[in-house]
């Protein structure tokens, strides 16, 4: 795969890179970051992509275990000093809406199912095909996510 095939991919799935990063990030600048470890590590690693159709399945898998990567560094090594600590005392913005608060509490791997299907409007087959996982799978996490949603939100509005 030539400079030219490589760019002329990833320009074709470039929303799902930052929707899937952005599901496991949260944040702009650690998307921007993810997204673009991944394009190099990809680019590095482009000899073992044996079938052109898998690019994104490939790409995305690429990107999802940077994503992962990412956050364990930065559980294992987060630490504000005592001074920062008493100044960050400030409340984060409140989302728009109950529902958004609610995907933002799932998991990684079902925010991004939940955003590709509900916000890109992904298939089942599409998001498997993507993702690199069984359909089943999808169905099953799919399933999950709606469920926690669901409690969520109804708990949130018995408490109101």
């Amino acid at each position: 795969m030539d400079a030219l095939m490589f760019q002329a991919e990833v320009r074709r799935i470039e929303k799902l890179l930052y929707r899937v990063a952005w599901s496991y990030m949260g944040n702009n600048a650690d998307v921007e970051d993810a997204v673009q470890d991944a394009l190099i590590r990809a680019w590095e690693k482009r000899d073992t992509l044996r079938d052109l159709k898998q690019f994104r399945p490939w790409m995305a898998r690429i990107l999802t275990n940077r994503c992962r990567d990412m956050l364990r560094k930065r559980k294992k090594f987060s630490f504000i000093p005592l001074e920062d600590a008493a100044a960050q005392e400030v409340e984060p913005p409140e989302p728009d809406s109950p529902v958004l608060e609610a995907v933002g509490k799932l998991k990684p791997e079902l925010r991004t199912l939940v955003t590709l299907h509900y916000v890109d409007g992904y298939s089942i087959q599409e998001m498997a095909e993507d993702l690199g996982i069984p359909e089943n799978t999808v169905k099953t996490r799919m399933r999950s996510a709606r469920r926690q949603l669901g409690r969520t939100i109804l708990l949130e509005r018995g408490a109101e």
